[in-house]
């Protein structure tokens, strides 16, 4: 039979190939059909086919050596002979790699001390390798930190030293430094320095009045015509007056009156950029109507009524005439801060 592994032709009974050393217990001997095989494609014919069952093509009655007769009794050992023969002159074509033993007896794997079975290493080789790492790492952690020498890493002073006299400069007449330059600096106290932002603040404040008028003069020019971009200019300049006064209230409300020395200037001075403020929300309020309106002349009377607000008799806007009485008035005074009672 031939062995279903390497393809070696091998006597028939055998449960080793010789060969590959395949365990070929399981397999079968196949008797071979009386006839003959066809040269296209090796498919086995009878004798008395004329062409091949399997593919068709014609087949010669004078090619082809018969298959040997079904169940014909052979001694076993002509058989066993004649597959030897068989082997011997097949061994040049099979692709098989014999197997070549060693003449060393091989070591005794149950004595080797690395080995427990093929290929994988004992446990006691793990532990080994593992109890070198260790040592190996503390090695290099002791020869990096030198631990015995713990002088090397304390911050502590180990020389004695006086220091009931430390800090203390002796007597300074003056102060001076490198990038003096012999200039002299005004110290400024917490109550004058919210005295000089009050005043900034209320100087600031106749500003924004007088932008407010001019927005509201271009309101009453522009503002019920066709001109769409003049209405939009005088809007964008109504937010920007706005957010400036918004920011100067909130800045207001950031100054230390606790000494109590200017905490009714700051209120006069928040009040004041209130009513400037009130002016300019109304304003606005009627940009947004009038910009947003396609046509402000037939919506003039829902627009003027978001103008006219806190508006008097005469037409005049009542917090313009609040301001324009107490801004002068209301202006900061800088005050001498009390002096403190001598201590007896």
């Amino acid at each position: 039979m031939i062995c279903p592994t390497c393809g070696t032709h091998i006597p028939d009974g055998l449960m080793r190939c010789p060969a590959c050393h395949a365990n070929i217990g399981m397999t079968v001997p196949m008797p071979a059909l009386q006839g003959r095989w066809c040269p296209s494609c090796g498919a086995g014919a009878a004798l008395n086919d004329e062409v091949c069952p399997h593919c068709g093509m014609p087949l010669d009655k004078e090619w082809g050596v018969p298959a040997k007769k079904v169940g014909a009794a052979r001694d076993h050992q002509a058989l066993e002979a004649e597959d030897q023969q068989s082997i011997s002159n097949e061994s040049d074509d099979t692709r098989a790699i014999p197997r070549i033993e060693s003449a060393i007896p091989p070591e005794d794997e149950s004595e080797s001390k690395v080995v427990a079975k093929e290929g994988v290493p004992r446990t006691g080789a793990f532990v080994l390798a593992a109890i070198s790492s260790v040592i190996v790492v503390c090695g290099i952690t002791l020869a990096i930190t030198h631990p015995w020498k713990v002088t090397d890493y304390s911050i502590s002073a180990t020389t004695e030293a006086d220091t009931s006299m430390a800090g203390f400069p002796g007597t300074v007449d003056s102060l001076s430094g490198q990038d003096s330059n012999g200039r002299t600096y005004e110290v400024v106290t917490g109550d004058d320095a919210t005295y000089a932002e009050l005043s900034e603040a209320h100087d600031k404040l106749l500003r924004y009045s007088l932008r407010c008028d001019e927005c509201e003069a271009l309101f009453n020019t522009v503002a019920y015509t066709d001109n769409i971009d003049e209405r939009k200019r005088g809007k964008r300049e109504t937010d920007a007056l706005a957010i400036d006064l918004s920011n100067l209230i909130e800045d207001l409300s950031q100054l230390d009156v606790t000494s109590g020395l200017y905490a009714e200037d700051l209120e006069h001075v928040t009040t004041l950029a209130n009513w400037v403020r009130n002016r300019v929300d109304a304003l606005a309020a009627a940009w947004k109507e009038d910009v947003a309106s396609a046509d402000p002349v037939a919506d003039q009377p829902r627009i003027q009524e978001l103008y006219m607000v806190d508006r008097q008799e005469d037409g005049q806007n009542g917090y313009k005439v609040l301001f324009d009485q107490n801004w002068e008035p209301w202006r900061p005074q800088h005050k001498e801060s009390p002096e403190e009672p001598a201590s007896e």
